[in-house]
C-alpha cells in the first residue's frame, strides 16, 4: 500500500537533537502534516500506521532563491519522519498540538511506527516561481521483506 499527500505549508525541520514536537515554529507544521497524513490514510482505507519496512518520499517545493538557504534536506526528512510517528514519551508536546486528538494525537503513530522502519528515502528540493507558495509532497509505501537487499 502507498499513501501519498500534499501539505500546503513548509515541512517541519528538525534542529539537531531538539524535538520538533516542542518547538514554537515547528509545532504548527506538525499539525498541518498530521492532519493531511491522517486524511490520506483514511482515504486509502488504512486504519493504522505501517508496522512494516517502508520507503518514504519527500519533495519540497520552494522559491528558487531559497534552494540553498532554506536548510538541508535531511533536516526536512527528519522533521517529517518524526511527525509521522508518535512523539517521544519523554517530550511534552507544544500546546498547539493539543488540538490533535484521536488517531492524529501526538501519542499515536500515524503512518510509521518508528524511523528505523524507513529503509529507503527519496527526497529533493524543487524550485517554483516566486508567486507560488511553499508546499511539500509525502509518500509512504510498504516494502515487502523479500524486496530488501540482504548483505551476504
Amino acid at each position: 500500500m502507498r499513501i501519498k499527500f500534499t501539505v500546503n505549508d513548509r515541512p517541519p525541520k528538525k534542529h539537531g537533537e531538539q524535538s520538533v514536537w516542542a518547538q514554537d515554529v515547528e509545532a504548527p507544521r506538525i499539525v498541518s502534516l498530521r492532519k493531511a497524513a491522517l486524511k490520506a490514510r483514511q482515504e486509502a482505507g488504512a486504519d493504522k500506521a505501517f508496522d512494516s519496512l517502508v520507503a518514504m518520499e519527500v519533495h519540497v517545493f520552494m522559491p528558487r532563491a531559497q534552494l540553498e538557504s532554506i536548510g538541508d534536506l535531511d533536516s526536512f526528512v527528519a522533521g517529517v519522519s518524526d511527525g509521522l510517528q508518535a512523539a517521544d514519551a519523554k517530550v511534552t508536546p507544544h500546546k498547539v498540538l493539543q488540538e490533535l486528538t484521536g488517531d492524529a494525537g501526538p501519542s499515536q503513530p500515524l503512518l510509521i511506527t518508528g524511523a528505523a522502519k524507513v529503509v529507503l528515502i527519496l527526497t529533493r528540493k524543487m524550485a517554483f516561481t516566486e508567486s507560488q507558495e511553499f508546499r511539500y509532497e509525502v509518500a509512504v509505501e510498504e516494502i515487502p521483506e523479500d524486496a530488501v537487499l540482504k548483505a551476504e
